[in-house]
């Protein structure tokens, strides 16, 4: 059968396999993304069995609805959808943040460097590549701090990390363009 289904910017396709041996359907995605290099597509599945078809593609869309939102353990599509840095040229700051992750209380940790598409921190939180954090900014002349919803760690180096944005509100991504903007004399 299979089903197909926009979400967030990304393309989910259920394609469930058959079990000729169980007589059950097995739940099986692929996720495509547009990115500057083309479409990037990845294949997921899951233990999951359904008796039907129909079944196993609707627990597929829901399965890839949460790989996209982030909330399946072990898998990941945050790095098919990283904005390119060098499309993104990032600008050297000194911005006080706290960062925050579901299973990591709050911590500081400075900006060293900032685009519109991720950052370079230094902080005393201990990160390792893969984790999500939600990311405060206080940039000078702003009446309060940039949101970034989700940031996705991308390496780590002693006490610096690099950071690509995942989830950022409209709003919020307008306001960062403005400090830009401003940071990088008005152009």
């Amino acid at each position: 059968m299979g089903k197909t289904l926009e979400y967030l910017g990304y393309t989910i396709q259920s394609s469930p396999l058959y079990l000729t041996d169980s007589e059950k359907w097995q739940l099986r995605i692929f996720v495509s993304v547009d990115g500057p290099r083309g479409v990037k597509t990845r294949e997921f599945s899951a233990g999951v069995v359904s008796a039907t078809e129909q079944e196993a593609d609707v627990h597929g869309i829901t399965f890839g609805q949460g790989l996209i939102d982030g909330k399946v353990e072990g898998q990941s599509v945050m790095d098919m959808k990283t904005v390119d840095r060098r499309m993104t040229p990032r600008l050297r700051v000194q911005f006080r943040a706290t960062l925050s992750s579901s299973t990591k209380k709050a911590g500081a940790g400075v900006i060293l460097d900032l685009s519109s598409g991720g950052c370079r921190v230094e902080s005393s939180v201990p990160v390792e590549p893969g984790i999500l954090l939600e990311l405060r900014i206080y940039a000078p002349d702003v009446e309060w701090p940039l949101i970034i919803e989700a940031a996705n760690v991308q390496w780590v180096s002693g006490q610096t990390f690099g950071l690509a944005f995942f989830r950022i509100t409209e709003t919020e991504q307008q306001r960062l363009g403005k400090v830009l903007k401003d940071l990088d004399g008005g152009r």
